[in-house]
């Protein structure tokens, strides 16, 4: 089932980026993403408190201060990602961004490791060379 949801993931970030192109050529990033993020606040909200997980993870929230220090990072990195993908829409095209921004994965291996100690094998050190490599010839032919 996970990769049901991961692809479904790549769909939907695909049509954002497609979309977000559009919406920034009308109104700022800041109101869109600000539009957004209310939005999805508020729904997730509501779902967290009608499936009786807004209680209990607002007690494991306040009873560690790794898990704070945690979510507040991830609330800043989401912020400034999308702040940077948005100007790099806005600054080439939502097919060009999306293509360098897929490198992430590299990003994720790394931050496990320096974070938590996750190994990092040497197949994911190929696969990583590998996509700047792609990420090289992509930039090189569309500058």
């Amino acid at each position: 089932m996970w990769i049901i949801f991961a692809l479904g993931a790549s769909l939907f970030w695909g049509i954002s980026y497609v979309l977000s192109g559009e919406i920034y050529k009308k109104i700022s990033l800041f109101t869109s993403l600000g539009i957004a993020s209310f939005v999805v606040c508020i729904i997730t909200l509501l779902i967290s408190y009608f499936s009786s997980s807004l209680k209990p993870d607002l007690i494991s929230i306040t009873s560690s201060k790794n898990l704070l220090w945690y979510i507040i990072g991830g609330i800043l990195s989401l912020l400034i990602a999308e702040l940077c993908i948005g100007f790099s829409i806005i600054s080439k095209n939502a097919t060009l961004a999306g293509l360098i921004e897929i490198s992430y994965p590299i990003f994720i291996a790394l931050f496990s490791y320096l974070l938590f100690k996750n190994k990092i094998t040497i197949p994911t050190v190929i696969g990583g060379i590998i996509v700047f490599f792609g990420i090289f010839i992509i930039y090189y032919f569309n500058r």
